[in-house]
């Protein structure tokens, strides 16, 4: 998969561990079922397949810089919280972290092909976020940016593109539904 361009390293290398871990477990689960799998934790990465990844990632080498390198890499997003070294199934597994799981959710977004809606609508939403929820909704307006919203007034932004599902997952994420309100409109002049 080609990466957006506004993702920074970390993200990219984040975002194509997800997608490894995504592409085996589809595979495996078409092989097998999940009584054969036993014991499975959800976006698991053991060991001998994260070698195997650390390998194609990075080409089959044997310079030991690069191999620092993966390491380094692999411990600092365990340091930020985003990865965890477990043992399952009596096998080290690579895990991604709630944290982890956010901000691949971020990447998710920012990865959001637009397209039009159909009906030529605008989508608009209305917000009434308390100050208490602050943070909350500083990160909400930004990832309203990269679904393609455009902001009328600090509380009202509308966006053409069909990016109705991803905004209701935002919402339920940040747990706004109380404070939001969505309208469907013919046409919006900004």
């Amino acid at each position: 998969m080609k990466l957006h361009l506004k993702l920074h390293l970390t993200e990219k290398f984040l975002w194509e561990i997800f997608e490894l871990i995504k592409v085996k477990d589809e595979i495996m689960d078409t092989i097998w079922s999940k009584q054969y799998h036993g014991l499975k934790h959800p976006l698991a990465l053991f060991q001998p397949d994260f070698f195997e990844y650390r390998d194609e990632y990075w080409g089959r080498y044997k310079d030991r810089k690069k191999r620092e390198r993966w390491a380094a890499t692999i411990r600092r997003l365990k340091n930020k919280g985003y990865l965890n070294i477990k043992d399952l199934q009596n096998r080290k597994a690579i895990i991604f972290t709630p944290k982890g799981m956010d901000r691949l959710f971020d990447i998710k977004i920012k990865l959001t092909k637009r397209k039009q809606r159909p009906d030529k609508k605008w989508q608009m939403i209305l917000f009434d976020i308390p100050e208490v929820k602050r943070r909350d909704r500083d990160l909400f307006r930004k990832q309203l940016k990269y679904l393609g919203y455009k902001k009328l007034q600090r509380s009202i932004w509308a966006c053409p593109y069909d990016v109705l599902e991803l905004t209701q997952q935002l919402i339920k994420r940040y747990k706004l539904d109380r404070f939001v309100r969505f309208l469907l409109v013919e046409k919006v002049k900004i």
